[in-house]
């Protein structure tokens, strides 16, 4: 029996290898309305309505406080204090924070992600015990309804822990939606790397899903008898693993899977096609720039396979994960110098005006990396730093950005390094120091530094940053390349915005 397909531009119709038309995986362009003996080859995928509704939960463990005291000494006369932990469970997933010694009233200041769906009748777990050599102690309970935060998209609640005589939690949990535009992705890089602590993880910028439907024309096993496929999909350290399929060489999938991404730039997908007990059939490497500069961030179409022999249909999605409640907001700006050693940049205009703010005393203007805006550098070039308290960790914290234009002494450019001490204190205490570059006049560094001291300390201090290379390979001489100090008092802390700054030499240390 033959059948005759009508003219369809979302049907793709198989023709023999090599022969004049064959259709070529690359190509958009379907074969239209032939007679043909075999089915339908599909054009693009068809994944369930549920493919791509996923969010990401960001989980902040903030603090606790009036913890039970389970450490006890000399036989139990003596009441201690606890070495507390929290632990999380939520879509299957488990994660853990540090330990904190010998507090009742402990800060974590940790922040965690998951992916998660809509399916009702899902909660986060939260427990919190206490680190001992041997058996570790319970120190209470609570649960979060999942659904809760879905709905309001924002949650930050002291909650109550459970089967404990006290104790209560502090948690932060904010629901975030993929969305399909890289308009605002140098933003949310921004904005992660000012609000990462360093006890966790880094932030995620995207959501990748993938839809995993089929293959065909795989390589047979010694040339005549059909493999036995499964597919692996790997990003970072992360892999999913689809179902085999016995004995074809045309498997359909039908599997999907997500992963949270870091750094979309220089992020790929890597795709392995094997058979049980045959090992590879073919593999495939998507570089996820591909999807930011394609429609929508999406691809859906048949991929060659780099086995030459056999191709993949899959459909690849990324989803840019804006924070509408980083402490982060986006003010309207004119360019200005406010003084000859300071150059301001115009910020980015990639999102909405304004970023609702659950922390209104860390506020950042958000810069762009090069402007035509900027003014010239002085004789002995800039540094570029950001500066700002977090109240939330009470910490100052400055990033060393770069530098540009250094002044070259010798025949051979220096090997810049900067380093930051805060004044008065001039002990080790205080000092920061960021890696080393080679041969540069204008190197990149992109390192954070932290200090613990309260607000009104930070305000009495001066940030001295000085710019530094090794005199000699041999010598342990430093050449001062330049250097600025910072009043802290005359620097709105709460700003948090990129600035280059003009180095001054040891008898003129220049501000801001």
């Amino acid at each position: 029996m033959r059948i005759l397909y009508l003219d369809s531009s979302e049907i793709c119709f198989p023709t023999v290898p090599g022969s004049p038309g064959a259709w070529d995986v690359d190509s958009e362009s379907p074969q239209r309305g032939s007679s043909v003996d075999a089915p339908p080859r599909p054009c693009h995928t068809t994944p369930d309505s549920q493919f791509g509704t996923e969010h990401v939960l960001r989980i902040h463990v903030l603090e606790a406080q009036d913890l039970i005291a389970k450490d006890r000494f000399l036989g139990g006369l003596v009441k201690g204090k606890s070495d507390p932990y929290v632990k999380l469970k939520l879509a299957g997933r488990s994660f853990r924070s540090h330990v904190v010694r010998e507090d009742l009233n402990p800060r974590w200041n940790e922040v965690f992600e998951v992916i998660v769906t809509s399916v009702p009748g899902q909660e986060l777990e939260v427990e919190v015990f206490d680190k001992d050599l041997d058996k570790d102690d319970f120190l209470g309970r609570c649960k979060v309804s999942l659904t809760t935060v879905l709905n309001s998209g924002f949650l930050d609640e002291w909650l109550t822990l459970e089967d404990v005589p006290s104790g209560r939690l502090h948690l932060r949990l904010e629901r975030l939606t993929p969305r399909p535009t890289a308009a605002e992705l140098e933003e949310v890089l921004q904005v992660n790397s000012l609000i990462q602590t360093q006890k966790s993880a880094e932030l995620a910028a995207a959501l990748l899903s993938v839809y995993m439907e089929r293959a065909e024309d795989l390589p047979l096993r010694k040339g005549t008898k059909p493999p036995n496929p499964y597919a692996t999909l790997t990003v970072g350290d992360t892999s999913h693993k689809t179902k085999t399929v016995s004995q074809t060489s045309a498997p359909v999938w039908d599997e999907s899977a997500s992963f949270l991404i870091r750094k979309p730039h220089i992020e790929s997908l890597e795709l392995q096609v094997r058979g049980e007990g045959t090992g590879l059939l073919g593999s495939l490497s998507l570089p996820l720039s591909e999807l930011l500069v394609a429609d929508q961030l999406c691809l859906d179409r048949w991929f060659t396979l780099s086995s030459g022999q056999g191709q993949v249909l899959l459909r690849a999605q990324l989803g840019i994960l804006v924070s509408q409640h980083s402490g982060v907001e986006a003010h309207s700006h004119s360019y200005s110098h406010s003084s000859s050693s300071l150059s301001e940049e115009p910020e980015l205009w990639g999102g909405p005006p304004h970023i609702t703010s659950s922390a209104p005393e860390l506020r950042q203007r958000l810069t762009h990396v090069d402007s035509p805006l900027e003014a010239p550098a002085g004789p002995l070039g800039q540094v570029k730093l950001t500066v700002w308290y977090y109240s939330e960790e009470r910490k100052l914290v400055s990033i060393v950005h770069g530098c540009r234009a250094l002044r070259q002494n010798g025949r051979d450019p220096p090997d810049p390094y900067v380093s930051l001490l805060l004044l008065p204190d001039k002990n080790r205490g205080t000092k920061r120091k960021t890696s080393q570059k080679k041969r540069t006049l204008s190197p990149e560094f992109n390192e954070r530094f932290e200090w613990e001291l309260p607000l009104d300390e930070a305000l009495r201090r001066k940030l001295d940053v000085s710019v530094k290379s090794n005199s000699s390979f041999m010598s342990r001489e430093r050449e001062l390349l330049g250097k600025v100090q910072l009043d802290l008092a005359e620097t709105d802390l709460s700003q948090g915005v990129a600035r280059w700054y003009d180095l001054m030499d040891d008898n003129d240390k220049g501000s801001s």
